[in-house]
């Protein structure tokens, strides 16, 4: 009987302690995996950055809350720097896709309506999807969203995108972050809930 109830004891010990792993936040739940410097592309598109900055990978399991495909708000993500005082919009969100090695992004919109050929490409103007990013300033701290060009070297198209909305699932998403080369603490938040403290070299 004793050794009956010690086993049951771990096992709910054990089930507690991996479920501590993921962080819920809003109606999905998120699994810290890894964070570092991030190099190339993806099959699609790459967002290339400047040579005084380091582009950083951040990476995460993800599943909704309900079990069920849910309204993802990719816009909800910033990486919060204290040494900088900055709070930081990604340059990018993917999140990967049928077998699991292919990344794919959500829709680029803008707060107007492109009429330049190679923005229209690119960006879309939905008024009805709110840029929550603004929702969540900090006291004190910079906001920060890149300016992306959507163009080429020579004729450059600068935007800075907010994201569309997907229903998912379960998956994993990558977040890219343009950051001060210095930089090797911070944190990343969804919304109000820190997910994840990082150190990256």
């Amino acid at each position: 009987m004793k050794k009956t109830l010690l086993i049951v004891v771990i096992f709910i010990i054990n089930f507690q302690l991996h479920s501590q792993e993921y962080i819920t936040a809003d109606n999905f739940n998120f699994k810290f995996i890894k964070a570092k410097k991030a190099v190339g592309g993806n099959y699609v598109y790459t967002i290339k950055t400047t040579k005084d900055v380091k582009k950083v990978q951040v990476r995460y399991k993800m599943k909704s809350v309900s079990g069920e495909k849910d309204d993802f708000d990719p816009n909800k993500f910033y990486l919060v720097s204290d040494e900088y005082k900055k709070r930081i919009r990604p340059l990018d969100v993917r999140h990967n896709y049928a077998a699991g090695w292919i990344y794919i992004g959500f829709g680029h919109l803008v707060n107007f309506q492109p009429k330049d050929k190679k923005l229209k490409e690119w960006l879309s103007y939905k008024p009805e999807v709110k840029n929550t990013f603004n929702d969540y300033k900090i006291e004190g701290y910079q906001d920060v969203c890149p300016n992306i060009n959507f163009g080429t070297k020579r004729k450059p198209k600068m935007a800075s995108p907010y994201l569309d909305h997907k229903e998912l699932k379960s998956c994993k998403v990558d977040l890219y972050f343009s950051l001060p080369k210095e930089l090797k603490k911070f944190r990343i938040y969804y919304g109000t809930e820190l997910i994840s403290d990082n150190k990256i070299k």
